[in-house]
């Protein structure tokens, strides 16, 4: 049995890989708080921006494989986002050099300015300056390919479950039970991709398709503006959002990409599907 490493093993889309990983190899999650990586996995502290520790962790663990994971999102702190989707993935990529394993970095559709969408597979990242977690996923992906060339990075988009509630629509309950409005573009287009998909297709990528490099566009096979994905998964939990949501658009606002459409032809080509939101979701009401 292969044995799989994953990186950020406490966050949202680790959730859903390392208990499908684990029917096929012996995980190892690492994050810096192990006591909340999912079972079956094992866990270990590891924070991905200490070079000696990332170097010391992995060599000795011996992965076969790793899933990078691990990123600093939209929100947080500038420095944190370098430390941690710049020079954490570098240090990785050079922890996968040295020992030779396969590397499967997670990356983002905001790495493009959002003009001239559909975006290829092969596409060049143009993030948008103002972006700042853009341009730090942006500036992950070459620290990775220098240090890493047969690696191969999955650029995804917004990443929602039905098991567990996603990060963006637990904001929205949180404003909305506060007794705030919300506003939902209509003119950001997005492709949510199921966090269970995704985490399958990752595991392909590290445990069979092992001669693939470069990069490769995963994302739901669906489009939908911010405020129909919104709405969706609001309806989906269950949240009260009427009369308290309003539709704007996002043109003007300055570090927002409008359209993240991605082209998905290699992942087509390896027969890596995606379903859409009403695949999963079923018709909206």
């Amino acid at each position: 049995m292969q044995k799989l490493l994953v990186t950020g093993a406490s966050g949202y889309l680790a959730q859903a890989l390392i208990p499908i990983a684990a029917e096929r190899a012996e995980v190892i999650g690492v994050c810096r708080n192990p006591q909340q990586v999912p079972d079956p996995g094992q866990s270990l502290q590891l924070d991905i921006t200490r070079r000696a520790a990332v170097l010391d962790t992995i060599l000795a663990e011996k992965p076969d494989a790793i899933i990078h994971c691990a990123a600093c999102n939209p929100g947080g702190e500038e420095a944190d986002m370098v430390r941690v989707n710049e020079s954490g993935t570098a240090f990785i990529a050079e922890a996968a050099r040295k020992l030779r394993c396969r590397l499967v970095s997670v990356s983002s559709d905001t790495v493009f300015n959002g003009v001239d969408a559909p975006f290829a597979d092969d596409a060049e990242a143009n993030p948008i300056p103002a972006n700042l977690y853009a341009v730090s996923k942006t500036n992950g992906e070459h620290a990775l390919t220098l240090a890493c060339p047969d690696a191969i990075i999955v650029r995804t988009s917004l990443i929602y479950g039905t098991d567990v509630i996603d990060r963006g629509t637990a904001g929205f309950k949180q404003r909305l039970e506060a007794g705030e409005s919300l506003q939902l573009f209509t003119d950001v287009i997005r492709q949510p991709v199921h966090d269970r998909t995704l985490a399958t297709h990752l595991c392909t990528l590290a445990l069979d398709l092992v001669n693939e490099s470069g990069t490769i566009n995963i994302a739901g096979g669906e489009a939908a503006s911010r405020y129909s994905f919104g709405v969706r998964m609001l309806e989906y939990w269950g949240i009260d959002y009427q009369d308290r949501t309003q539709a704007v658009q996002g043109y003007g606002i300055p570090g927002l990409p409008l359209d993240l459409r991605l082209q998905q032809d290699r992942a087509d080509a390896l027969g890596l599907e995606t379903p859409g939101i009403t695949d999963i979701l079923g018709k909206p009401r």
